[in-house]
């Protein structure tokens, strides 16, 4: 399976990815139904990598960059111009990254709730 995640990668490598890309990739994640709350996880989690709030393995970053990447092009697998269809395959690679990665994932939720904490500790 990485060696399709590797080749996914190779095709979006060459891409930088915005603010104004994960603001779309946000805006775009209510159509993923089910696995829109991973795509917000993963965008948090490159948001707080580029602002330097956390520190990712340059590997993962590149490769979650490139789901987001995926899910906001328009031209993918299949289109997302075609209702309904066209956010199977985004959801479906979601779905994959997140449970490939999900041990990263739960490290930077663990980051998310000890940052919580610390700041109600900060606020008394």
């Amino acid at each position: 399976m990485n060696k399709i995640i590797f080749k996914f990668f190779k095709k979006f490598q060459g891409k930088k990815i915005t603010a104004q890309d994960l603001t779309n990739a946000l805006k775009k994640s209510i159509n993923l139904g089910v696995y829109a709350d991973d795509l917000l996880l993963i965008v948090n989690l490159i948001k707080d990598t580029k602002n330097k709030k956390y520190r990712l393995e340059k590997k993962h970053f590149l490769i979650l960059t490139g789901a987001i990447v995926y899910v906001i092009s328009p031209i993918d697998a299949v289109s997302d111009l075609i209702p309904g269809l066209g956010w199977v395959d985004d959801g479906i690679l979601i779905s994959y990254v997140a449970r490939s990665y999900s041990d990263v994932l739960r490290d930077y939720k663990e980051f998310i709730k000890n940052n919580k904490l610390k700041e109600k500790l900060e606020e008394k």
